[in-house]
């Protein structure tokens, strides 16, 4: 007796692995489909933006945290995330009234200038907030010859930095 496949049943047994195959194939592209295409961002609260720039900021000029979650008995550091939040949540403007000529339908936040201040000095009001919450002690001004004092707080100014409307 010789084994073998018969012919006339090989069709038959293709036919019904086609249906099969045609549903996978189609449910592979819906998946492919689905994962690639965009998802649609939920928008981003005025309060949510700012918590992010003060995490943003903070964890910058905090690099030693690995952005960890603050814990109770980090009092430090989490009177200087409050007082950065502070001083940027004035600072958060939507982007129609920020940036300039936006694109249509653009929407979202923007961390800007307020009071007529400059960008320089308002990076160097965020450095003074997380400076001086750093040391209470010290005063007004960094004694000029301060150095070390002075060298901290040029390293958070120069850490803060960040773009405003894509510049």
């Amino acid at each position: 007796m010789k084994l073998g496949i018969n012919a006339n049943t090989m069709p038959i047994d293709s036919l019904s692995i086609k249906p099969v195959s045609r549903l996978s194939i189609i449910c592979a592209i819906a998946i492919a489909l689905l994962l690639s295409s965009p998802n649609p961002a939920k928008a981003e609260s005025r309060e949510q933006a700012i918590d992010r720039l003060t995490d943003f900021l903070f964890y910058k000029v905090n690099p030693q945290l690995n952005n960890r979650k603050l814990q109770p008995g980090d009092r430090e550091f989490i009177n200087e995330w409050q007082k950065l939040r502070e001083a940027i949540n004035p600072r958060v403007k939507s982007v129609q009234e920020v940036c300039f000529r936006p694109a249509p339908g653009e929407t979202g936040w923007e961390f800007t200038t307020i009071n007529g201040e400059t960008y320089e000095q308002t990076y160097d009001r965020l450095a003074d907030i997380i400076f001086y919450s750093r040391h209470p002690e010290a005063t007004g001004k960094i004694r000029t010859g301060d150095r070390s004092s002075r060298y901290e707080w040029l390293a958070i100014r120069d850490k803060i930095y960040i773009s405003n409307c894509g510049l």
